[in-house]
């Protein structure tokens, strides 16, 4: 039943009294139905009595099967299946600002919080949220308002991000290009080649950038064409052998890979992979090997990125969030920006698997047919 059957009609057996007051009153209704803003209303079991239009569009339900459910199940929150009493019980849910700020609602004060609820499908929606007592023919409820939010968390993110690694990049570049004038001659070319290296690293991170905000609004464009995985992951191990995340450490492609050709996009495909590569230098230890293999699965091609390094599971479950890193802040795009690439514009999956014993090995898989 679409809720605009439940507001029109003015018959509504079975429905809960607060649900049926407040779709009597037409002029809060057609307010709460008139605003972009997701609204509703929960009793003192955190239960939803009521939710505007959209609200149950966007999560896809209707007035009648939301009654009953709490703000987080109904969002797709995959928290609320994790303990027995549902949303808002969980260990997570402690964390959860909507959690906080309901809680609050009920013990009579107004409060404003910001959350983010990791939903089933794997994409998280970021939410500013208001939760406000409220009195419907005498009893006690509290109205919830949030506002979608992920645009301009996301923004801030990539802007955090990427004005952290390019300034770097650049102080980097600027210090030695100071270095020039004080050294030997003959000492000069070494340092014009670590320039340049440095510039390229510069270009290569302001491109990087640009590839993700295009990707994220849809406007990326794709340039698929035949592809040598072999060739491919060689030319991932030339870029990064002599980075500096790679000092101390073994980058290889396991002499087993089977070479598969099939049909991608090199550019997008190359970015994929060599985060993938980044962070698993960045994760091994002095001494440690980075493999890179390619296998054929199917009508599948798989790449597997592999190092020692074990992933602690308090991390696992976040490694494909926007920003979630474990190398501090201002930084994690890697994996994120890999996971959604490939799903997105390489129509591929990208998985991984961490043991103590066995290290992590990221797992992407491309289908060889376009």
């Amino acid at each position: 039943m679409h809720i605009g059957e439940v507001l029109w009609n003015p018959i509504k057996p079975g429905l809960p009294e607060p649900t049926s007051a407040i779709l009597d009153d037409s002029m809060l209704t057609a307010v709460v139905n008139a605003t972009e803003a997701f609204v509703a209303i929960l009793d003192s079991q955190r239960e939803i009595v009521f939710a505007n239009e959209t609200l149950l569009e966007t999560f896809d339900h209707d007035l009648v099967a939301a009654l009953g459910q709490r703000f987080g199940a109904l969002a797709g929150c995959r928290n609320a299946d994790e303990a027995p009493d549902g949303c808002g019980t969980t260990p997570g849910c402690m964390e959860c600002g909507a959690n906080q700020a309901i809680r609050a609602a009920q013990e009579s004060l107004r409060v404003q919080e910001e959350c983010r609820i990791l939903r089933r499908d794997g994409e998280p929606i970021d939410l500013a949220v208001t939760a406000t007592p409220l009195t419907i023919g005498g009893g006690t409820y509290t109205l919830l308002t949030a506002v979608d939010i992920s645009d301009r968390k996301r923004r801030e993110s990539l802007e955090r991000i990427f004005f952290h690694d390019i300034m770097n990049t650049a102080s980097g570049v600027h210090g030695l290009s100071a270095m020039v004038r004080s050294v030997p001659v003959e000492e000069r070319d070494g340092l014009l080649d670590m320039i340049e290296q440095a510039s390229g690293q510069l270009i290569d991170e302001i491109s990087a950038q640009r590839e993700l905000l295009a990707a994220e609004t849809t406007e990326l464009e794709t340039h698929p064409q035949r592809v040598h995985s072999l060739q491919l992951l060689h030319t991932v191990v030339g870029l990064y052998s002599s980075h500096d995340v790679a000092h101390g450490k073994r980058l290889v492609v396991d002499a087993k890979s089977d070479d598969v050709e099939f049909v991608a996009d090199p550019v997008l495909l190359a970015r994929v992979l060599g985060n993938l590569t980044k962070n698993a230098l960045e994760a091994s230890r002095t001494g440690d090997t980075v493999t890179l293999a390619s296998t054929t699965r199917g009508s599948s091609v798989e790449f597997t990125i592999h190092n020692p390094a074990f992933i602690p599971s308090s991390a696992q479950r976040q490694i494909f969030q926007r920003s979630f890193t474990t190398k501090g802040r201002g930084r994690g795009l890697g994996t994120y920006s890999s996971r959604f690439i490939t799903q997105r514009y390489l129509h591929g999956d990208l998985q991984f698997e961490s043991s103590p014993d066995d290290g992590t090995t990221f797992r992407a898989a491309y289908p060889i047919a376009p």
